[in-house]
C-alpha cells in the first residue's frame, strides 16, 4: 500500500509529538528538584504530560491498526485482517457484512478470496481528504473511535456469460475495477493492552 504510507509523516508527527512531550516530563520532573515549594503544581504537569503522551502514543496504534487491515486486505493475508478485530466486532465493507471474527473470516475466505461478492476492496490509496481524518480516545482510556479517509480500488467480477467478459479474461483480466473516494468509520477497544477495531464500516463520501 505505497501511496497510504504517505501517512508516514502523520506518524512521525506524534512521534515527535511524544518525544516532546517525553523531554516536557523530565524537564518538568527535574524543575520540582529546584523549587520544593512547587512540588504540587509540577506533579499535576507532571501527570498531564503523561496523559497527553499516552494519547498521543494510542492515536498512532491506531492509526498503525488501520494501515495493518489495508496491507493485509491488498496482499490476501485475510487470517491476518481478522486478527486485527475484537471478537464480537462488526464489519460493513461496501454492501459485505459480517458480526463477529468468524463470520468475518467467511466473508473474506468464500466472499473475498472466491471472488464471490459483487463489490470487493482490491487496494486503498492517498485521498486529500486526509487532512479530515481524526481519531478520539475516550475518557476510560479502552474505548475510541476514529474517521479515516482515503480512496478505495473496488474489484467486481465479471460475467461468465459476457463476450467482452470473456475477451477479457483471455487477456488475463477477471475483474473490473474503479477507484472511488471514501472513509472508514471505525470504533476500537483495547484488550489486553492492544488496540483492537470493534467496528469498521466504509462508505463512499
Amino acid at each position: 500500500m505505497t501511496e497510504m504510507k504517505m501517512n508516514g509523516a502523520r506518524r512521525a508527527f506524534f512521534m515527535r509529538g511524544g518525544a516532546v512531550l517525553g523531554a516536557g516530563i523530565a524537564t518538568t520532573a527535574a524543575a520540582a528538584t529546584l523549587l520544593p515549594d512547587s512540588a504540587p503544581l509540577v506533579a499535576d504537569r507532571t501527570q498531564q504530560l503523561q496523559r497527553e503522551l499516552a494519547t498521543h502514543q494510542d492515536r498512532e496504534a491506531i492509526r498503525e491498526l488501520h494501515l495493518a487491515f489495508a496491507r493485509a486486505i491488498e496482499t490476501g493475508a485475510y487470517e491476518t485482517a481478522v486478527e486485527l478485530f475484537e471478537p464480537h466486532a462488526t464489519l460493513d465493507l461496501s454492501g459485505s457484512g459480517a458480526v463477529g471474527t468468524s463470520a468475518i473470516m467467511r466473508l473474506f475466505a468464500i466472499q473475498y478470496r472466491q471472488q464471490l461478492a459483487a463489490v470487493m476492496h482490491s487496494a486503498y490509496r492517498h485521498s486529500p481528504l486526509q487532512q479530515q481524518d481524526s481519531v478520539a480516545i475516550g475518557a476510560d482510556g479502552v474505548h475510541a473511535s476514529g474517521t479515516f479517509h482515503c480512496e478505495v480500488e473496488l474489484s467486481s467480477p465479471l460475467p461468465t456469460d459476457s463476450t467482452l467478459a470473456q475477451m477479457a479474461r483471455l487477456q488475463g483480466q477477471v475483474a473490473e475495477r474503479r477507484w472511488e473516494a471514501g472513509r472508514f468509520d471505525a470504533r476500537y477497544v483495547r484488550i489486553e493492552g492492544r488496540w483492537k477495531l470493534a467496528a469498521l464500516r466504509y462508505s463512499t463520501v
